[in-house]
């Protein structure tokens, strides 16, 4: 059986491989052409035929770039090793540090560069909404370009699966107002496709729809030049909870609610015969829209949902003969995440058309746990951030040397790839880059000069100061910690005024500062000595502003737990002082986020609003915004686990959310330590009518580096 399931890995991993064998020069000088348009006319790609892996080399003459490699996808990747190794230009979702220069730099001896994966994978459900809620194809084209100059080859691509439905519905006999009830919101449409929740943040117009859909028919071509293959959504049998008053026969388990709230699509069940007329209309849909496809995605009982009393092996094979049918020789992509997918399920699966997504491998060992999901091909992958909240930290040491551990040992024999699954991306670049780049190196043997390289590209030159700030950030932030939830920790501003004390801003919000404050100050320190050097940098200005937005948060740790000391112990002078100390940080707070427009609640709401022409689609546009990232849903329980998870320290929503918040609070808490009756303040209604009224957008805020001495000042009286 180990001998077959080794074999069948080998035959998946050809898949890509015969789509991606040729190399595709057109798509690679059009690339060149948008992002590095000094190189046009000076890079000259040649094939190297008759090779199965990825592999490339370059090397220069004559004031020329010549790229040799196997195909379209090691070509980008090889372009993007130059540019950033010898010339300082790095891409990134927090800035492009692309300075052309004066001359190619010389590169005499060709340098390889091969794949250590087969797959490099991209996406979570959650970052097209925690980031890519509203994109047109100005953000994708930028998108699709960084995807493959970091070399990534298969990427989640759903964008469009709610026309395929609204025409697989209307054919069996919905009325437009059931259709409209399932369709979710604009930033909802994670949690619908992953079957957690239906038509939240809706109804959404058909002009949203024929939007997605024109946008989706733009992305795959160009994925399709760029040797990216999409993972389309493929149809698992989760349907709207009024399928039956049309089908009042039909075999169905409810799946329950979801966050407290939230009515699950239920689960119709393949042994069904309605379960393959609608298949049967689904894909041909999908393919009429979206054309063939060689991975589909999609999860059942994700997060809770119940199995009830069905073979679940017998279950999954009907579920995936379904996919073989309509698309032949597809492979059905799962996610790895709690309990799922179940081993019970996964025996009735082939292993040759599947492919299993280890969401938490920057975090957990389940992959080894497992022996490899008994021998199923496996992609480890880092999810890094929960929410797509702000935060620069991340086991960094471990997303660099643990997938080559993993791959070396015997429950790594089926591990095909590596990917980065971040529910926001729009963050954090070194989590990002750093993984994508050690998938194309054996190991990381020496870590100093992987962060010299990292500085020098990230920041355009090499500086003693932003090296030894990112060393000391890798002894504190970055250190491989053992907390079992991903992401950062986070900021005191964004939770929830609760009467006991708060340890996360959000349900699954991480626990426990896992590094050392003292060291973490240092690096910001020692990285704002750079600033007058580093004036001109959009990504130095961009990690500055995130550093000390991280400083000033750890900063309000001690003034919260001050005044919560001080309300048990009724005493109102130490209780109103400190509260006084918490506002002016969580005020500073916002006057720092301001001074740069990715901290700023108003460059999210304006995506939100320039997406759509129609005022109505603008006005529901915005409001799914504001309420993704503060009380998230259910609009009738003010319990929803929900609430706060997609928290945001950006100025505006510091301001506007959070503040008020704090404010009624304190006054709470002030009233009846002097002894003053009065009712608990009523976070849910203050968070609803906030989503509901019009938000006051302010402009550019201040000049950053102009005001850091200022910020210094503030902060240094007692390190965090």
């Amino acid at each position: 059986m180990r001998i077959q399931r080794i074999t069948a890995i080998a035959a998946v991993a050809c898949v890509i491989q015969v789509a991606a064998s040729a190399q595709n020069t057109t798509a690679l000088n059009a690339l060149i052409g948008r992002r590095v348009p000094f190189l046009n006319n000076k890079v000259v790609f040649t094939r190297i035929p008759n090779v199965q892996k990825d592999t490339a080399s370059y090397y220069t003459k004559g004031q020329r770039l010549y790229i040799q490699a196997s195909n379209t996808t090691a070509a980008a990747f090889a372009l993007n090793d130059y540019l950033r190794t010898w010339c300082g230009i790095s891409f990134s979702h927090t800035g492009d540090q692309v300075k052309m220069p004066a001359s190619l730099p010389e590169v005499r001896k060709a340098i390889p560069v091969a794949a250590n994966f087969r797959y490099r994978y991209a996406l979570n459900y959650c970052t097209y909404n925690y980031t890519m809620s509203f994109w047109g194809w100005k953000e994708w084209e930028h998108e699709l370009d960084w995807m493959a100059l970091n070399g990534v080859n298969l990427m989640l691509a759903p964008v469009g699966t709610e026309v395929v439905w609204q025409q697989v519905l209307r054919e069996i006999g919905f009325s437009e107002a059931d259709i409209s009830a399932y369709l979710p919101g604009p930033a909802f449409n994670a949690w619908w496709l992953m079957g957690n929740i239906q038509g939240w943040g809706g109804p959404v117009s058909d002009t949203m729809i024929q939007n997605w859909r024109s946008l989706q028919q733009q992305l795959l071509p160009r994925m399709h030049d760029l040797d990216i293959q999409p993972v389309l959504q493929g149809f698992c049998g989760l349907v709207p909870s009024t399928i039956k008053k049309y089908f009042p026969t039909a075999r169905t388990i409810d799946q329950g609610s979801w966050g407290k709230g939230f009515v699950r699509p239920v689960f119709l069940l393949p042994q069904d015969s309605l379960f393959k007329t609608i298949a049967g209309k689904y894909y041909t849909q999908l393919r009429k829209l979206y054309g063939n496809t060689v991975f589909l995605g999609g999860d059942l009982f994700h997060e809770g949902g119940a199995t009830g009393n069905i073979d679940l092996a017998e279950t999954a094979a009907l579920i995936q003969a379904g996919m073989q049918h309509y698309y032949p020789g597809s492979t059905w992509v799962l996610q790895a995440w709690q309990d799922n997918p179940k081993k019970e399920l996964l025996k009735g699966l082939d292993v040759r058309h599947t492919l299993i997504l280890d969401l938490r491998g920057d975090a957990d060992n389940n992959w080894e746990r497992t022996n490899g999901f008994s021998g199923y091909p496996w992609i480890w992958c880092s999810m890094v951030n929960g929410g797509g909240t702000l935060g620069m930290e991340g086991r960094l040491l471990r997303i660099l040397k643990e997938p080559v551990r993993a791959k070396a040992t015997a429950a790594g024999r089926s591990m095909v790839g590596t990917g980065i699954v971040p529910e926001g991306i729009a963050n954090n670049d070194i989590m990002y880059t750093s993984l994508l780049l050690a998938a194309w190196q054996k190991e990381i043997n020496d870590v100093a000069v992987f962060l010299k390289r990292y500085v020098v590209a990230r920041y355009g030159k090499y500086d003693a100061d932003i090296y030894n700030a990112w060393q000391l950030l890798l002894q504190s932030a970055y250190i491989s910690h053992t907390n079992e939830l991903t992401g950062a920790f986070e900021s005191i501003f964004c939770a929830r005024p609760d009467s006991n004390f708060i340890i996360s801003a959000s349900t699954w919000g991480c626990k426990k500062l896992p590094y050392d404050t003292a060291i973490f100050y240092s690096a910001a320190a020692c990285f704002a000595k750079a600033a007058a050097r580093f004036a001109s940098s959009e990504t130095y200005r961009y990690d500055l502003t995130d550093l000390w937005r991280q400083v000033i948060a750890l900063k309000a740790r001690q003034p919260y737990a001050a005044f919560m000391k001080a309300w048990q112990e009724h005493d109102l002078a130490a209780f109103k002082s400190n509260a006084a100390e918490f506002t002016a940080l969580l005020q500073l707070q916002n006057r720092w986020t301001a001074t740069n427009a990715g901290f700023c609640l108003r460059t999210w709401l304006q995506q939100a609003e320039n997406k759509w022409p129609d005022e109505k689609d603008k006005a529901l546009a915005v409001w799914n915004a504001k309420v993704q990232i503060s009380y998230w849903g259910h609009s009738a329980n003010p319990e929803t686990l929900g609430h706060d998870y997609a928290n945001k320290e950006w100025s505006g929503l510091l301001s506007g959310y959070y503040l008020p918040r704090w404010l009624a609070f304190f006054d709470y808490v002030e009233k009846r330590l002097q002894g003053i009756s009065c009712a608990w303040p009523d976070f849910f209604t203050m968070e609803k009518n906030w989503t509901e009224q019009n938000t006051a957008l302010t402009g550019k805020g201040e000049d950053g580096i102009a005001i850091l001495p200022e910020v210094m000042r503030l902060i240094a009286g007692e390190r965090p």
